[in-house]
């Protein structure tokens, strides 16, 4: 490929500079009906990881030492202190640099699991001393944890930890990741300004296609379409760009404003921040394949461009809130702005049971949202959590779902719908709010026999949230709850992994529970991590390496989460998570689990 002249397109960078700052302003992304969206701070406010004290940090000396000052390396920097929820800055201490290098790439992203997210989030983000590199070499981590958020969706922690990160203009990884952030966040100003300060000094194609967008936006279109025409004579192959842009230009008004375009695009199957830019300006319909990669950063732009067709936003949608990359809020707010008929209102759970997906949760949440009768609340809640169970998605639908199950008062007459409230907030990370509905099916049970048995069912769980309802726990309340499941259908594969976990949080495990699984038929298959992982996972807890343990545990969990794991590989990870004082993020993981798995 013949490289583009530089001096070229730089002549229009400082040109482009000052009309697009001008120009632009963060567009707004607005609903169907024209009313604005807003994307709330990313972190979950609804099921939040408990924030705990990691495992003590080896005292400082005492002794007066005398230094000369050293440039910072730009790897310490975080946002998040040891007070703020930060693993503090000795958590990397003991850990040899190669295997941070190694492993922190392959940390999960695109994870349903809300316990594995917080964890992800606070190593990420913890400032800290990095593990010394070969020949005092300072920098690349910083880039590696900066490129993971975006990818997690996570645009305005990316902001923040740029905005500590001294001298991030002089590193070109740090620059495309920015204006990444910038392109993802529809902030284009700020994109385009970055772009116009890079082009003078970097030809790769990457800067000079942004360039040639900001010039689009500015109305300089003679030198947009020059860019255009030099990048095709280089031999630059990328379909999708060209597509776009060229519908811009053709799209650009006298007055300086691009005019939308019914133009479909056919193929986006690895869409870049940058085409997916191009394509909300341009007002080009977004194709079904965009969401093929599963990336939660993607997922949180389709769910709120007003470029897409309503399915394809709300499947977005749900799968970004379940990855943590959207606020749960901006899913409900996406669910009131699709419009419904009359009719299909009226008779919502009928109508949710024929379509099913993501659909018919937001008709199931419009309905319950205009309910006051508390049984027609629960009803369609119910419905809701049914059809999201089928899709794997009760734990998004049990967040998104929270503030209407929050004004359904447990009574009696709502004892059915018990058992859904108490496993929704638990996932929701409420224990009180689940308390409550337990203690009416408690009260129940004594003369209630479906009452009795959902108690029996929801005691292990509950014991596992580390909820005081169940203080009275003993040994023997396990072979009650086996002897209870079989007559619902529970298989073995649930029993052993409901022993493993108790097993993992020092529970006693009666003998003769678990000889009576061996004589069970049928045999769980699962993913097991390697036997290297495993090794240095129990090696680096009891080091009291934090910062390892969580990556470790993380990587050993992997993209499919505590859900699909073997129990026993599951149940190493929490107990060594328990070994740094993570008891809280163990105990979210194991309710995950078992909630997943049916129980």
């Amino acid at each position: 490929m013949r490289a583009l002249p530089r001096i070229v397109l730089a002549a229009f960078a400082l040109a482009a500079l000052s009309s697009v700052v001008a120009a632009q302003t963060p567009i707004q992304t607005l609903d169907r009906g024209g009313r604005p969206l807003l994307l709330a701070p990313l972190p979950r406010a609804e099921a939040p990881t408990p924030v705990e004290t990691p495992a003590a940090e080896p005292p400082l000396s005492s002794d007066v030492q005398v230094q000369s000052l050293q440039a910072i390396d730009i790897d310490s920097v975080g946002t998040l202190s040891a007070a703020e929820g930060g693993f503090g800055e000795a958590m990397w201490r003991g850990t040899p640099r190669t295997l941070v290098e190694r492993l922190l790439p392959h940390l999960p992203v695109a994870v349903d699991s809300a316990a594995m997210q917080g964890l992800a989030r606070r190593l990420l983000l913890s400032a800290a001393v990095p593990p010394p590199a070969e020949g005092g070499k300072k920098g690349g981590l910083l880039a590696t944890r900066a490129d993971l958020l975006l990818s997690m969706g996570a645009f305005e922690a990316v902001d923040a930890l740029l905005a500590v990160t001294p001298n991030r203009t002089d590193d070109p990884a740090l620059a495309r990741i920015e204006a990444n952030a910038r392109f993802l966040a529809n902030d284009n100003a700020r994109a385009c300004s970055l772009v116009a300060t890079r082009i003078s000094d970097n030809g790769t194609d990457y800067w000079q296609k942004a360039l040639v967008f900001c010039q689009v936006l500015a109305n300089q279109i003679a030198q947009a379409s020059l860019g255009v025409s030099l990048l095709r004579e280089a031999g630059v192959d990328d379909p999708p760009f060209f597509s776009v842009v060229d519908a811009l230009i053709a799209g650009a008004g006298k007055d300086g404003r691009t005019e939308k375009t019914a133009k479909i695009l056919n193929k986006m199957p690895t869409p870049t921040p940058l085409i997916l830019a191009m394509a909300r300006a341009a007002g080009m319909q977004l194709p079904a394949d965009v969401l093929a990669l599963n990336q939660p950063g993607v997922l949180r732009v389709v769910a709120t461009s007003p470029n897409g067709p309503v399915e394809l936003r709300l499947d977005a949608a749900e799968r970004a809130e379940a990855a943590g990359a959207l606020p749960v809020e901006t899913l409900r707010q996406i669910y009131m702005a699709v419009e419904f008929p009359e009719e299909a209102l009226a008779n919502p759970l009928s109508r949710a049971e024929a379509g099913s997906g993501p659909v018919s949760r937001a008709l199931l949440y419009r309905a319950a949202q205009l309910q006051t009768v508390p049984i027609a609340q629960a009803e369609a809640v119910g419905k809701a959590f049914e059809l999201a169970r089928r899709g794997d998605r009760l734990a998004s639908a049990a967040r998104t779902f929270k503030p209407i199950l929050e004004r359904i008062p447990p009574s009696v007459e709502l004892i059915w719908f018990a058992p859904e409230a108490v496993r929704a907030f638990l996932l929701g990370g409420d224990v009180e709010m689940a308390k409550s509905w337990f203690g009416i099916l408690r009260a129940s049970a004594l003369f209630n026999p479906e009452s009795a048995a959902a108690v029996t069912a929801l005691r292990p769980i509950l014991r596992l949230a580390g909820s005081a309802e169940v203080s009275d726990w003993k040994p023997e309340d396990l072979t009650a709850w086996w002897a209870n499941a079989k007559k619902t259908g529970a298989g073995p594969g649930q029993a052993g992994l409901l022993l493993s976990l108790f097993d993992a949080f020092g529970e006693a495990v009666p003998g003769d529970l678990s000889a009576a699984l061996l004589e069970e038929p049928g045999r769980l298959m699962a993913a097991v991590p390697e036997a290297a992982l495993w090794f240095r996972l129990r090696d680096a807890a009891a080091a009291g390496r934090i910062g390892e343990t969580v990556l470790l545990s993380l990587v050993t969990l992997g993209e499919d989460g505590p859900a699909a794991i073997d129990p026993m590989a599951l149940h190493d990870v929490l107990s060594r998570l328990r070994t740094v004082n993570l008891e809280g993020a163990a105990r979210a993981l194991a309710v995950e689990a078992v909630l997943a798995a049916g129980l």
